[in-house]
């Protein structure tokens, strides 16, 4: 539900790019995290989310040293434990390859260990061998077993620190290709189960949390924040802790080519996410900065009317907009 907003202008000429859907923003006024929840809805999107390693070093250099102890993010813990991959880009997965868990037993515990072609549970904290990925190689040069036994979060950091991520099982070849890198060895795999979810509910799997931090800690606190003393990296806190706070805002981009509204929406949709929508007069005053003076007669938005003659947003996802 990410607001990316960009407004054509229809008479210069010249090129704009659009880079990003959207950027994080540091406020620094301490509040508990609901209250920083409601702030960042109402002034911005919402409380930041992380869906890969490339957005969470975005929230690190936004951040940068500019905080004193933690930062609230979105992450807030549900009630419902599921199992997710380490690898949290989701253009890695094709349809049904982030489910494709093939299981010998099922138990309580929350980390995944995999042996002899088939899945299992394990505590977290115990040191096993572990099989990375790297995505800058090929075949089977993407698979590597880690040089001695670790805790499952010691593995994961260590294969983000060295490759990408712990490895993730999508398919039939991926799961003999591990077994092979095994060699006879039972191996921690980057799956695990915990109840954390995002404020605005996206589905991103990505964790960053400190190496202390146990995955599904029944004690833990119920909302996440980066920890100065942990170079950034994530640990639970009461949520009535005044902490200062990370935003996702939209970004509003005026593309300089003209175009026929049609086309413009086109654009849009294959660059973005779709033609500018305005909920209410922030996002107006918003829109009304990003085009300034810089244009001479008009600039499209997402507003149009349809076969019924009633006025409609291009942006028709029902998921977007609030009550």
């Amino acid at each position: 539900n990410s607001k990316c907003f960009i407004l054509f202008h229809v008479r210069l000429c010249s090129l704009c790019l659009c880079v990003y859907q959207y950027q994080y923003v540091l406020f620094q006024t301490p509040k508990t995290w609901t209250d920083a929840q409601s702030y960042c809805r109402e002034t911005c999107v919402d409380l930041a989310t992380m869906e890969d390693m490339n957005e969470m070093e975005m929230a690190l250099q936004s951040v940068g040293d500019d905080y004193s102890d933690a930062v609230w993010i979105g992450l807030h813990k549900g009630s419902d434990p599921k199992w997710h991959w380490s690898l949290a880009d989701k253009d890695f997965y094709k349809d049904g390859e982030k489910h494709y868990l093939i299981w010998s037993s099922l138990g309580d515990n929350n980390c995944g260990l995999y042996g002899s072609g088939k899945l299992s549970t394990i505590s977290c904290v115990y040191a096993k061998y572990a099989v990375c990925f790297d995505s800058s190689e090929q075949g089977a040069a993407q698979y590597i077993l880690t040089p001695k036994p670790m805790t499952w979060t010691a593995a994961r950091d260590f294969c983000r620190q060295n490759y990408t991520d712990l490895v993730s099982l999508r398919n039939d070849a991926e799961y003999k290709t591990v077994q092979e890198v095994a060699n006879g060895k039972s191996v921690y795999v980057g799956l695990f189960r915990d109840p954390w979810v995002w404020s605005d509910l996206t589905d991103s799997s990505l964790r960053y949390w400190r190496e202390s931090q146990e995955i599904n800690a029944l004690s833990s606190e119920y909302c996440v924040a980066m920890l100065k003393n942990e170079s950034g990296k994530w640990g639970d806190r009461d949520c009535t802790e005044m902490q200062p706070f990370l935003c996702k805002c939209s970004i509003l981009i005026i593309i300089q080519t003209p175009k026929t509204w049609t086309d413009a929406q086109s654009y849009c949709r294959e660059t973005c996410i779709d033609l500018a929508t305005i909920e209410d007069m922030n996002e107006m005053e918003m829109a009304l900065q990003s085009v300034g003076s810089d244009y001479s007669d008009a600039v499209w938005i997402g507003l149009h009317r349809g076969k019924e003659l009633k006025w409609h947003w291009s942006l028709a996802d029902k998921y977007f907009y609030e009550d």
